[in-house]
């Protein structure tokens, strides 16, 4: 039985306002409400629990604020669990969920960097988070060595935490705006895995790149040709674009993409 089915029947709401996906980081279940679910959230939370019973938490996620994207939730059933531990790809990542988001729309993004990465890469990861990208990077690919840049002081605490929880050696974390990040030795492959208005943070990327150096550039937009016209702009003219991959649905009107640029 679907899960809004099951919940249907659980809760004896209409099955229409009720949520037919939902999100689980360890054993804390995160899931988006409508207006009209959102009437009956602690019934709904509830009765989760009783669906899913290895299940602590249920939390309610109401969107993202500011610069560093810190969620705005509200836990609604179980316990308040607030550092928890959440298995992919077979790394584990220790995550606030009062104060880092997670996106599980990612996931094939980060299996698929895998498979790029060549042996003995220098990479940088100009927005690392708690390690989303440079943690997997770092343990299943046969890079050299991976800056993981993080301006964030609370996504930086997991980060480092996250670095060791996985005992990689080949990680150097490093707490900085990534636009005052200089080095003499220039990347192989570039992670641009921030939005909005990446556009912003380019020339920042190519000051760290050399010929040949590919940049993984993300951002939201409803128009790809569009922003690929205003990559070209911002880059003046210094990169190729070797692929275009929509990686998820971000709202009715956006979709988040990723450039794989070539710097040339």
């Amino acid at each position: 039985m679907k899960f809004k089915d099951q919940l249907a029947k659980a809760t004896r709401l209409q099955r229409d306002i009720l949520p037919s996906s939902y999100h689980i980081l360890g054993n804390t279940l995160l899931l988006k409400l409508g207006p009209k679910a959102r009437r009956h959230k602690k019934l709904i939370a509830s009765s989760i629990l009783k669906i899913f019973p290895h299940i602590k938490s249920v939390v309610l996620q109401k969107g993202v604020k500011g610069e560093f994207r810190k969620p705005d939730v509200e836990f609604l059933a179980g316990k308040r669990l607030t550092e928890i531990t959440h298995q992919e790809l077979d790394c584990k990542f220790k995550l606030d969920v009062r104060k880092i988001m997670w996106s599980k729309g990612n996931h094939f993004e980060r299996s698929r960097l895998v498979n790029l990465v060549k042996p003995g890469e220098l990479i940088i990861d100009m927005f690392s988070g708690i390690g989303y990208f440079s943690v997997i990077l770092g343990k299943h690919s046969k890079a050299k060595r991976i800056i993981a840049l993080e301006k964030n002081p609370q996504a930086f605490l997991f980060l480092a935490k996250n670095i060791s929880l996985n005992k990689l050696h080949n990680i150097t974390a490093v707490e900085t705006d990534c636009r005052s990040f200089t080095m003499k030795k220039k990347a192989d492959r570039i992670l641009m895995g921030y939005f909005p208005n990446t556009i912003r943070y380019l020339p920042h990327a190519l000051k760290l790149a050399k010929k040949g150096t590919i940049i993984h550039y993300h951002d939201l937009t409803s128009d790809a040709k569009g922003l690929a016209l205003k990559i070209r702009r911002a880059a003046k003219s210094k990169v190729k674009i070797l692929n275009v991959k929509e990686v998820k649905q971000y709202s009715p009107s956006k979709r988040h993409y990723v450039f794989d640029l070539a710097v040339t």
